[in-house]
């Protein structure tokens, strides 16, 4: 079954860096990304984002803007991707699942991310609104990045 999930893109542009976390278990243990995590029921997608951003760094964030979606074949994962520019909040790390850190700006370490997020990760940083479905191997390695067609209200994002 395909689970629904958010991720969180917290942009501190006063001092020009973005908040990331290590994965310290599951099937992102050791990678760095962003916070997020999955769509429980009787939620929306807006909220997913605002809890589990809550529940991994202890901030409350007051502007998620949608820039993205993207699918993980197989893993079995539909992610709906946020940035936010507004938080509040005092940053701590939800102990045992991650390690929270402020990033510069420039120096995304996209070298210990997954594939398909150092894929998609340059493309939202440059302003567009990325949907595309990434299909992996039995290795962890992309056999497939497809473009997926975006909604009509996608395209005036």
């Amino acid at each position: 079954m395909v689970k629904q999930a958010s991720l969180s893109i917290i942009e501190d542009t006063k001092n020009h860096k973005f908040l990331m976390i290590k994965h310290l278990r599951g099937i992102n243990k050791g990678y760095v990304n962003f916070c997020g995590g999955k769509m429980e029921e009787g939620e929306t997608m807006d909220d997913c984002v605002r809890r589990e951003t809550f529940e991994e760094t202890g901030l409350t964030i007051e502007n998620p803007k949608r820039v993205g979606y993207v699918e993980f074949v197989p893993m079995g994962y539909n992610v709906t991707i946020y940035k936010s520019t507004k938080f509040h909040g005092d940053v701590h790390a939800r102990e045992g699942e991650v390690e929270v850190f402020w990033q510069d700006i420039d120096t995304i370490p996209l070298e210990k991310m997954r594939k398909g997020d150092q894929d998609y990760l340059p493309e939202i940083m440059a302003g567009k609104y990325v949907k595309k479905r990434y299909t992996y191997d039995e290795n962890g390695d992309i056999m497939k990045i497809t473009p997926l067609i975006l909604d009509e209200w996608e395209k005036h994002l």
